[in-house]
């Protein structure tokens, strides 16, 4: 069965991002040119998401983060959204990510992370459970990741809920009236 096509929400109005080599550092979405502040949102890795074609998860993280603008003051002044990842390579389902085991930790990404926290004070993590077989180096990417968030002294929420294994409910499956939460010590 074919995979449904995303086009970009209509608000968005820009988009650039950084990509090589199967694998994307970072996207920004524009979402409203009189505003600006950014939002980070932190996910596992890239699915689809290009220059001119949008994927279920980006499109329903930006749908979100338009949508509850008036809801939660965090959002209110987004003008930009920034799709991070802990894992840049561009992969549909990430239990494929296993056979990049041995580069999974991209330098790139850790300091594509840092430049990105340091830039907008509001973060969102996103990036559910751990890709199959790779606990280990998932661990130590959201390490890396919180000590990042820390030091830059973000302000770091999540969506609806934490799943069983103690990991932010994904992107690709928040509901609009989820409820953002912040977290108070990462």
């Amino acid at each position: 069965m074919k995979k449904p096509t995303y086009k970009y929400p209509d608000f968005v109005s820009k988009v650039e991002l950084k990509s090589e080599k199967g694998k994307r550092y970072w996207l920004n979405l524009e979402i409203d040119k009189n505003k600006s502040d950014g939002i980070t949102v932190i996910l596992k890795n890239p699915s689809r998401a290009d220059k001119l074609i949008s994927d279920k998860t980006v499109f329903n993280v930006s749908n979100y983060i338009y949508r509850n603008r008036e809801k939660y003051s965090e959002l209110k002044d987004a003008g930009k959204i920034t799709i991070l990842n802990l894992i840049p390579n561009y992969l549909t389902d990430s239990s494929g990510l296993k056979e990049f085991r041995e580069t999974i930790i991209d330098r790139e990404n850790i300091r594509t992370l840092n430049e990105y926290c340091g830039k907008n004070n509001n973060v969102i993590i996103a990036w559910g459970n751990h890709p199959s077989g790779l606990y280990h180096e998932y661990e130590q990417l959201k390490a890396e990741t919180k000590k990042i968030l820390t030091e830059n002294q973000n302000q770091v929420f999540y969506v609806d809920k934490m799943t069983v294994a103690g990991n932010p409910k994904h992107g690709q499956v928040w509901g609009y009236d989820n409820v953002l939460k912040k977290i108070t010590e990462l």
